[in-house]
């Protein structure tokens, strides 16, 4: 797949060339704290990139595209329920150019045409001395737009996996940052009234010779007259061009059908998520429906085949979660047709889950399953304290892991006095059954070397019964919200459970299916095939009862 420009992208390295500009703004204007003077030094180093002919056409053309693209993307919601966090940062984002374009328009226009002087004294004397309330306006100005830039800068990255050790610090920096800016501005007005106190003439005399005349103020502020206008211009029309399609577009017959059967009318043009929002259903998406974090993602359970295929954003979002066919995100499918969809996080999900593979959250699958049972178990806890037989249990169930590990198993969950695993989740169904016998001898194995340790504890010797069996099997992540394991479920299972009892009775510790023998293509010389009789199956089935694993699996 050719990688293409997107929305997404571009509304991301333009606000980011932003952010770096805020940044480096706000630790200039720190420097107040020392003085106005290290203010207007600390610019040649600070404020530099920004100052140059290269600097100023990619600022410039930053702050043109992502303020377009942004009110694009207002445009093109069909729903204004939003989170909170993007509440904030849509409001912050559009009220950054109606606080801060006098300020840019009036410096940029005084400095390109009139080579006027636009250091920290001329600046702030201007803010303090001729109007205060402008002043104010530029420290809310900056507070508002590092507030846009942190939840922007925020909402990149808390769906990466190493955030939450970073958080922390962040979130220290984000208010550090501009409370040391806001000490450096206030300093810096301090000093400035201090030295304009009993002199009359300070303001005029520091204007003047600044070349800020009252004519080239009044042609600079011509020209954020004119940017006002065009940006209200954008806004008004984005408002009617909204309310317009409110009232000629109709709701389509076209309806989503969604996880627990209830059914609404889908928007039409918008995604998927939209209409969820608009319905009041709660549904993931941390990171706001930008095709980041896949936490929105859905089984399409019908209507599939008249979605498009998934763009750029989509198909590299799935691709990293593994996904399976037919799940898709809600946030980039636009749907125009009758669908049905399923859910496949819950509605809290968090950043972390949105890195959960897509194969874990149920699909069919060919796996072996093995049961293993602590024979005798009971019996450990008579005539010793509870903190021996707990000690004793948690050897046996470390040396299993420990050769499930080994042989490249998976252990799936604790059942009483045993435990469960699952082998061939990942290679082929051939590897997963010889993988499963290789570690029924490894438990065996272990199991004797536990016992020589333990022969002075142990009247009698542990012993363990072993059923494997292989088929199919739904396969996926189980249990509570904060415990889940992958496991699986379904007759194999049920049949692997069955053929671990039947090892009691057969007298031999490993008890396996043919299916796994057939399928792993294993050999057993020495043992015989026995067609058993188990619960929950009509047709006896067929198992080999061996004591070892033959020593060239």
């Amino acid at each position: 797949m050719t990688p293409r420009l997107t929305l997404g992208t571009i509304r991301l390295w333009t606000g980011l060339i932003l952010f770096a500009f805020v940044l480096s703004h706000l630790l200039n204007h720190a420097f107040g704290i020392v003085s106005v003077r290290a203010q207007n030094q600390a610019v040649d180093v600070l404020l530099w990139p920004w100052t140059n002919t290269v600097g100023l056409v990619v600022l410039s053309s930053a702050a043109l595209i992502h303020i377009g693209v942004n009110l694009y993307t207002l445009w093109r919601r069909r729903t204004l329920r939003l989170k909170a966090w993007e509440a904030a940062q849509y409001i912050s984002g559009l009220l950054v150019p109606v606080l801060m374009l006098d300020h840019v328009m009036v410096n940029r226009v005084l400095t390109e045409f009139y080579q006027a002087n636009t250091d920290y004294y001329v600046v702030q004397g201007n803010f303090w001395l001729a109007n205060p309330w402008t002043g104010v306006k530029q420290a809310v100005a900056l507070l508002v737009a590092w507030t846009h830039g942190a939840i922007g800068i925020w909402h990149w990255l808390k769906v990466k996996r190493w955030f939450p050790r970073v958080e922390a610090i962040l979130l220290s920096l984000a208010v550090l940052v501009p409370a040391l800016a806001l000490a450096g501005f206030v300093a810096g007005s301090r000093e400035i009234l201090r030295e304009a106190a009993g002199d009359a003439d300070y303001l005029t005399f520091l204007l003047d010779d600044a070349n800020w005349t009252p004519e080239n103020l009044a042609i600079a502020r011509g020209f954020y007259y004119d940017g006002m206008a065009i940006y209200g211009a954008l806004l008004a029309a984005i408002v009617v061009a909204w309310m317009l399609r409110r009232t000629k577009t109709n709701l389509t017959a076209a309806r989503v059908v969604y996880g627990d059967g209830r059914t609404m009318a889908l928007l039409p043009g918008a995604t998927l998520l939209e209409t969820l929002r608009a319905n009041g259903i709660p549904h993931p998406s941390v990171c706001g429906g930008r095709g980041r974090c896949t936490t929105c993602r859905v089984l399409v359970r019908g209507g599939a085949d008249a979605l498009p295929p998934p763009q750029t954003t989509e198909a590299s979002a799935l691709k990293r979660i593994d996904a399976e066919d037919h799940v898709r995100l809600a946030c980039q499918i636009r749907p125009s047709t009758p669908l049905s969809v399923a859910p496949l996080l819950s509605p809290n999900a968090t950043a972390l889950d949105g890195y959960r593979p897509g194969h874990l959250l149920g699909h069919e699958q060919v796996v072996t399953a093995v049961f293993v049972d602590l024979r005798g178990s009971t019996g450990l806890g008579e005539a010793r304290l509870p903190f021996d037989t707990l000690f004793i249990l948690n050897q046996f169930f470390a040396e299993m892991v420990e050769a499930l590990r080994d042989s490249g198993g998976h252990y799936s969950n604790f059942t009483g006095d045993g435990l469960m695993a699952l082998y061939g989740l990942s290679g082929t169904v051939e590897q997963g059954c010889r993988q499963a016998l290789r570690g029924a001898g490894e438990m065996i194995a272990r199991l004797e070397r536990l016992n020589e340790t333990l022969k002075d504890d142990l009247k009698v010797p542990l012993r363990i019964g072993i059923g494997i069996h292989t088929g199919e099997a739904i396969v996926g992540e189980m249990g509570p919200p904060d415990a889940r394991t992958v496991s699986a479920i379904g007759d194999t299972v049920n049949t692997a459970a069955r053929l671990e009892g039947l090892s009691k009775d057969l007298g031999k510790p490993i008890v396996l299916s043919e299916e796994t023998v057939r399928l792993g293509t294993i050999a057993l010389p020495n043992a015989d095939a026995q067609a058993c009789a188990i619960r929950g199956r009509q047709q006896p089935i067929t198992v080999y009862a061996i004591d070892a694993v033959p020593p060239d699996l």
